[in-house]
């Protein structure tokens, strides 16, 4: 082969790659996992069961026909519940298109927390910054937003309007169906927005009982504070699920101090590295007895609009059917 083959080969092939990277940031799935957990306080007469979509990291543009369409879609799964975990807009005229599509979701029962894109918009970066480290806080540094102002306060009003619930830094108890879910958040602490609201745990309940628990962005340390005030589960976005990985979907970053092994999925925390990525799982103990909490973190929907590509990591909505026994 001469060299002027052998570059048109090197180039061909990364035109293909990329290409492909490109189209695979628009392959939407429907993940179906199933959690098991145990009642903590009353034994039930039978399981009960709750349906919960998790929606995460939209980062909406309003032109974006094949991703509004795949949110319309969601409805289609007939959800309980429904969490948000933030960044998903990257305009102000995505808000409108965005509660347009998510219509007859905003009907049923749901909460959300945001993200740092949902503050301000996306700003071109280089990419391979991610490669040396996350680009937010620990738990003791902090970042300033960055980027356009958006108009969150629109956004927060057309998901509240139909009832959905507003967890930055906030808890809330709420009745679904046989149900009684506590509910926390944190607004997003990747952005050093974060403020655990106060505890509060009322167990004065009959029939299945759940504690969720939302953060955009799941640093091991917000992981370890939900754990702590008793969450059975955590949902969590932010990471893309590395976005651009390795075959065998195996992340390079999480853009947080959590582990890539843990990039996306369904797991128990404090960590079960024998878990892998399961569709099934089951909490062991109770969060009484300071057993595990469940977590579960998306790879969300979409990417910033600079970086439009994914490479063995499909953008995913999450059903999980969580059955209380």
């Amino acid at each position: 082969m001469t060299i002027y083959k052998l570059i048109g080969s090197v180039i061909g092939t990364g035109i293909l790659s990329t290409a492909g990277a490109l189209a695979h940031a628009h392959a939407y799935k429907i993940r179906r996992r199933t959690a098991i957990i145990s009642a903590n306080y009353k034994k039930l007469a039978e399981p009960a069961q709750l349906r919960i979509v998790h929606i995460s990291d939209t980062h909406l543009l309003a032109r974006q026909n094949k991703r509004r369409a795949f949110i319309r879609s969601l409805v289609q799964l007939h959800p309980d519940f429904v969490v948000l975990t933030g960044d998903l807009i990257a305009e102000d005229r995505a808000i409108p298109a965005l509660l347009a599509d998510l219509g007859p979701l905003l009907t049923v029962p749901g909460a959300f927390v945001f993200g740092s894109n949902d503050y301000s918009g996306p700003e071109l970066k280089n990419p391979l910054r991610y490669l040396a480290g996350h680009t937010g806080k620990s738990a003791t540094e902090s970042k300033d937003v960055v980027g356009q102002p958006l108009a969150t306060d629109k956004l927060r009003s057309g998901l509240t309007s139909g009832g959905w619930i507003d967890l930055n830094n906030a808890r809330q108890r709420v009745v679904v169906g046989d149900w009684t879910l506590d509910l926390v958040g944190i607004d997003d602490p990747h952005i050093d927005r974060h403020a655990m609201p106060a505890a509060s745990h009322n167990d004065d309940v009959t029939g299945p009982h759940m504690r969720i628990a939302l953060a955009h962005a799941p640093y091991t340390w917000v992981l370890d504070m939900m754990h702590d005030d008793g969450a059975d589960i955590t949902f969590a976005g932010h990471t893309h699920g590395g976005q651009v990985n390795l075959p065998g979907s195996r992340a390079l970053v999480t853009n947080c101090d959590l582990p890539t092994s843990y990039s996306n999925g369904l797991f128990r925390w404090p960590a079960h590295p024998q878990d892998g990525n399961p569709t099934v799982i089951k909490r062991d103990g109770s969060v009484d007895s300071r057993g595990t909490m469940l977590v579960n973190i998306s790879a969300g929907i979409g990417t910033s609009p600079y970086t439009p590509i994914r490479t063995f990591c499909a953008p995913e909505a999450i059903m999980i059917d969580v059955v209380q026994v």
